[in-house]
């Protein structure tokens, strides 16, 4: 088994495990685990200082502004008889727009490109990456055929398209170790100590770096490809988010032509891209809560439909109503954000952590 090294991350985690192609099904259960189960540790040797999952659970609530929830989420355990290192486990948050059928896409399919390129990559980060920009095309891939010349091109239509937040669990140097991905305002946050860290940024064009990202390659500044409608900024006057999975019609066909994300021609018209934020870090004892949820969980008036909860408020909420279940804190959380006031679609998925 060879070992591969982390990028420059600052990480402590050292190098990755990775089992051998074959190997793979063994350490990585394509099986989705049932949402509510209480899942015992993934490792049983406590001298190691290893981090396990000790439970999880998850809910996702119709926002009071949709006919229908258009969030998605994913839990995916190893079995605890997976060997030989790499993916312990996997978290997806996906929050929809412009219909549900892309967040229910990269539901079931998004997992499948993080396997591959986590064989292919040397740099977990890089294969969250990789992983993120091809699924982005295939959701963006035309139909085959006649339809794919006159139909519109995305899963679900050319206005379809969802954030992605995903929390990667996986052995690295003797540790374990959390690689984080995302597009577009879903989140995730670690709880340590009882203090809340966001691993993820929120990519949306009220932020000035990604108004300045956009605008940096606009063919034509006299006319700003991000402009301020409805009292919040939006891509071309439309769409809250400056990344995102889908949205065809903000994004060039073919090569995707347009305004570059970054220096390997992935680009897109209007600057929208699915090229994630990532972040590495070793999980350690210290660190009891992992959440991740789309934005309707957080406070956020411009774009969570007015209410919910700071990423402090989770911590604390998780410590005062530690004794209940996974499930049943992931519902609580929920109820308070509607009830603090968001109207939006809420999704939460909090791990239980604990040594090993």
């Amino acid at each position: 088994m060879a070992s591969i090294a982390l990028g420059s991350t600052g990480s402590p985690c050292g190098a990755v495990v990775r089992p051998p192609a074959s190997a793979w099904k063994a350490t990585w259960s394509p099986r989705r685990m049932p949402r509510t189960a209480r899942i015992p540790a993934l490792r049983t040797d406590r001298a190691s200082g290893k981090v396990a999952v000790r439970e999880q659970g998850g809910v996702s609530l119709r926002g009071t502004v949709r006919k229908q929830n258009e969030d998605r989420y994913v839990v995916q355990i190893a079995p605890e008889s997976a060997k030989g290192g790499g993916l312990l486990a996997y978290v997806g948050v996906f929050d929809g727009h412009g219909g549900s059928a892309t967040a229910q896409w990269l539901t079931s399919e998004l997992d499948g490109y993080l396997q591959e390129a986590w064989q292919q990559e040397t740099n977990p980060e890089a294969a969250v990456r990789e992983a993120f920009i091809a699924a982005d095309k295939a959701v963006l891939a035309p139909k085959p055929g006649f339809l794919g010349m006159v139909g519109e091109r995305g899963k679900g239509g050319s206005k379809c398209g969802s954030t992605a937040a995903v929390a990667l669990l996986y052995e690295g140097d003797g540790k374990t170790c959390l690689v984080t991905g995302n597009v577009g305002d879903a989140r995730v946050v670690l709880v340590q100590g009882g203090t809340s860290y966001q691993l993820t940024t929120d990519h949306v064009p009220d932020s000035e770096d990604e108004r300045l990202r956009i605008e940096a390659q606009n063919p034509n500044p006299k006319m700003p490809l991000v402009r301020y409608v409805g009292g919040t900024w939006r891509v071309g006057g439309i769409l809250a988010l400056s990344r995102a999975f889908g949205d065809a019609y903000l994004k060039g066909s073919g090569q995707f032509e347009g305004v570059r994300a970054g220096g390997d021609g992935y680009s897109s018209g209007f600057g929208v891209v699915a090229e994630p934020y990532t972040e590495t870090r070793e999980l350690t004892a210290s660190d009891s809560w992992l959440v991740v949820a789309s934005d309707g969980l957080f406070a956020n008036e411009e774009r969570g439909g007015g209410g919910g909860l700071t990423n402090q408020e989770i911590a604390d909420e998780l410590k005062r109503k530690s004794s209940l279940s996974c499930e049943a804190l992931a519902k609580h959380l929920a109820a308070v954000a509607v009830e603090k006031g968001s109207t939006d679609d809420v999704t939460v998925v909090v791990l239980r952590l604990g040594q090993a």
